[in-house]
């Protein structure tokens, strides 16, 4: 069989940026910044930035299909006078401009070699003995150090989890199906999880890792038996909105949701019905975290402070004014707060002094575009950022300092990021079918201390 040559890719391009441009003249010929402010302004779109707008509509790269359905539908949503016009997220309309992302896919599949992982196979070693000194020194030194990505088997994933043994690395596809790969080699460890019909935004593990939880854009939230790797009664109850994460209590008894309708649901994970619904409009909320003892439930927003809930009577203790926030984290023990600013800025916050004005510590430098999650490592010694301009960035938590993590951005956006169980191995996904990782160094007593292999980041 003939693979087409990349100018067959590169012509396909320029034919669907020319369908999008003649969409955009349609509509009153917009300016790249009022698209990506109308984008912002849209519930269940992902915010999309002017420069990569203007490479999308010039042909010179093909976004994810979630970032490509939100520029359709932002254009879509307005007439050619500039007035509103509502397009759902299932608008017939969209249908043609999904299939023909997809067609243009194919053929970028076809022109790319994939990116696999082998098994290793023997007893023989796979570095030398002057390779393993090597690595092992770039981690002693601090160095985050990137692996050869693979290739998911999605179009695309918008999340990511390990699972607590360590056996799983969950992914969460566009396709609306949730992925169990084996994180080692990147193989498929079982079929596919099927049940939501939409983009998988939220993924999380229960501690002892019996269930799954992922939350969807088709406004549903599932449970999944790990063991037996089944739907446990299909979609959770009375869950309003769009969900963009899940959380898990520390005992697994219950399961937070937290979304765009500005609502946080909290289920019973053994009857499935509702326990609470915590009320945050008019906040769109971004993510959601159980602090490590259970006692508080944090939720970020996307356009509103960040808000904390005591778990025994659900009353509200608190709420901070963070800025627009995409995502949020306690530390192992409990002792800080992290917020994934859509500035660019990653903040740490005292959880016990409710309503602060003032970060703990911000973490510099700030990503060139929002930070779109935070995770911090089992051991709380690092914490990992994804940005929305492709970069992973890893600080010291002790001081604040930036490690030494890869200087190129991974790919065009990130949307996910997780730790390995037992914090060797950094997962991270964002535009596009590949899933990248990093190997982690150990914790600054492992490695003797800070030294000038960090970058200078504490503010």
């Amino acid at each position: 069989m003939s693979v087409p040559k990349e100018t067959e890719l590169s012509a396909g391009l320029d034919e669907l940026s020319e369908q999008l441009r003649r969409l955009r003249v349609d509509r009153g010929n917009p300016t790249l910044e009022r698209i990506a402010s109308r984008a912002s302004a849209i519930p269940g779109t992902r915010s999309l930035s002017v420069s990569a707008l203007s490479e999308v509509l010039n042909g010179k790269y093909l976004p994810g299909l979630d970032s490509w359905m939100s520029l359709v539908r932002t254009l879509l949503s307005y007439d050619g006078e500039g007035r509103p016009c509502r397009v759902g997220r299932g608008a017939p309309e969209l249908e043609i401009w999904r299939t023909r992302w997809q067609h243009a896919k194919q053929e970028q599949r076809r022109t790319r070699r994939p990116v696999l992982r082998a098994e290793a196979e023997g007893p023989h070693p796979l570095l030398s003995p002057m390779a393993l000194r090597a690595l092992a020194n770039d981690l002693g030194c601090g160095y985050v150090v990137p692996l050869a990505p693979f290739e998911g088997p999605a179009d695309g994933f918008d999340a990511v989890a390990f699972s607590p043994d360590g056996r799983y690395l969950a992914l969460g596809g566009t396709d609306g199906a949730v992925y169990l790969q084996d994180p080692a080699t990147g193989n498929a460890k079982a079929g596919p999880l099927v049940g939501h019909r939409d983009i998988v935004r939220g993924l999380a593990f229960s501690a002892d890792g019996r269930l799954l939880a992922s939350s969807a854009d088709d406004s549903t939230v599932w449970l999944w038996d790990v063991t037996f790797r089944s739907p446990v009664g299909g979609s959770l109850p009375d869950c309003e909105g769009i969900p963009q994460s899940v959380a898990f209590s520390p005992d697994g008894r219950l399961l937070a949701a937290g979304g765009l309708a500005g609502h946080v649901h909290v289920w019973d994970t053994a009857t499935r019905e509702i326990v609470k619904t915590l009320n945050a409009r008019p906040t769109e909320l971004g993510g959601v975290a159980f602090s490590p003892d259970g006692a508080l439930l944090a939720a970020s927003g996307q356009n509103g402070p960040l808000r904390l809930w005591a778990s025994a009577t659900w009353d509200a203790v608190g709420e901070s004014a963070v800025g627009k926030c995409c995502d949020v984290a306690f530390s192992p023990d409990g002792t800080l707060l992290a917020t994934a600013g859509a500035d660019g800025l990653v903040r740490f916050w005292n959880p016990h002094t409710p309503g602060a004005t003032r970060p703990v510590r911000t973490l510099l430098p700030a990503s060139k575009y929002a930070v779109s999650a935070v995770v911090f490592s089992p051991d709380g010694r690092l914490l990992a950022a994804a940005g929305m301009d492709g970069t992973v960035r890893v600080w010291d938590t002790m001081n604040g300092l930036l490690l030494a993590s890869p200087p190129d951005a991974l790919c065009a956006e990130l949307y996910s990021v997780s730790f390995s169980p037992d914090g060797g191995l950094l997962a991270a996904v964002g535009e596009g079918c590949t899933v990248h990782l990093c190997i982690t160094p150990g914790s600054p007593s492992d490695r003797g201390g800070l030294g000038s292999y960090k970058q200078n980041g504490s503010a």
